[in-house]
């Protein structure tokens, strides 16, 4: 299985934080954490749509697929 691939900079910020996982939804629950924890949105934010969204479309296979 191919691991998954999403990094922060995927959501328009300027952070090099990476993340990935085995799933779309693995690598989601890291996006919500670190949003949370180093970019200090709530859980509202980070459960919205447009992060939904990003998520869905941006996470990609980590070889660049």
């Amino acid at each position: 299985m191919r691991t998954k691939l999403l990094k922060c900079s995927d959501f328009g910020l300027e952070c090099d934080a990476e993340f990935r996982g085995a799933t779309v939804e693995e690598v989601l629950e890291q996006v919500k954490k670190h949003g949370m924890e180093a970019h200090g949105q709530t859980a509202e934010q980070v459960n919205s749509e447009a992060v939904m969204q990003i998520a869905a479309t941006k996470t990609r296979d980590e070889d660049g697929s």
